[in-house]
């Protein structure tokens, strides 16, 4: 089964495009449907998933450009649709986009990283070190999201045994010789040591919520300020976003919080915003 998911299939043309569309419509569809901070809505944010589409394309061409190229291609059709098909159901509009830059840097990198990446075909030590740079990326991600399940768990449960269960699945998918393996396999030991102690030592790190409801509402600009009553682990701010401003919440800890925005003639307006990892961002005033 692995044999044929790396190396087994003719990845042609046609098969690159439709996987490019099928992707980028789940992921569309993950990014409207499911809030932010589930571990269904990573794929539109994060790139533990783009790694092993990645992957299986690279694994499947027959020379170097030809995984470059197909790489590319699929990166190019993917993103902009996943935007293309967000417009009509988010507040932001075309202004969406802005976030594909990020994206289109990536797709960009997508020429030289897939070609160099072909190599790991070779199954040898070099596979081995250039397989570990992936690896190394989806142990980082991994501790990141564990150490958000240990804080609200099970959030980002599913997202984080999807990061180290990538690391034995391409191990062993693609590596055949027994030193390649054992060379993947200290190199992946070793960036989950580093990884733990860099993460953890570091203090919690916040999720971005856009608060729609409230940007929507409002008039805010330069002049509103907000404060967040409570322990001090969630924040938020008025930040700009394009033309306008927004109403931006920094959650570390789930559940409810006391909010206060002030206008610029210092007239207040309270309200509870609350994060649930079922429903996201919710308002009461």
């Amino acid at each position: 089964m692995l044999k044929r998911i790396f190396g087994g299939v003719k990845m042609t043309w046609p098969r690159v495009i439709l996987f490019a569309v099928i992707v980028g419509i789940f992921t569309a569809l993950m990014a409207i449907l499911v809030p932010d901070g589930n571990s269904f809505h990573e794929i539109a944010v994060s790139f533990e998933a783009w790694i092993l589409f990645a992957i299986i394309i690279i694994a499947n061409c027959d020379s170097p450009k030809e995984a470059a190229l197909k790489t590319f291609v699929f990166f190019l059709i993917s993103q902009p649709l996943i935007y293309l098909l967000q417009v009509p159901f988010s507040w932001m509009g075309w202004q969406l986009f802005m976030y594909y830059k990020y994206w289109f840097i990536l797709t960009l990198l997508t020429l030289p990283g897939a070609y160099i990446g072909w190599y790991i075909k070779k199954n040898n030590i070099l596979s081995a070190l250039i397989l570990s740079v992936m690896l190394v990326l989806l142990i980082y991600l991994g501790i990141g999201y564990l150490r958000d399940v240990m804080q609200n768990f099970p959030n980002h449960l599913i997202s984080t045994v999807f990061c180290f269960a990538q690391v034995p699945f391409l191990i062993f998918g693609i590596l055949r010789d027994k030193k390649a393996r054992l060379t993947a396999l200290a190199i992946s030991l070793a960036a989950l040591a580093v990884s733990g102690v860099m993460i953890f030592s570091r203090a919690p790190v916040a999720m971005n919520y856009l608060v729609s409801e409230v940007s929507d509402e409002y008039p805010l600009d330069s002049s509103w300020t907000v404060s967040v009553e409570g322990d001090g682990k969630n924040t938020a701010a008025i930040e700009p976003l394009g033309d306008e401003y927004v109403l931006m919440m920094y959650i570390v800890k789930p559940g409810p919080n006391s909010v206060v925005l002030r206008d610029g003639a210092g007239n207040e307006y309270h309200m509870t915003i609350t994060y649930d990892k079922n429903n996201g961002i919710t308002v009461q005033k």
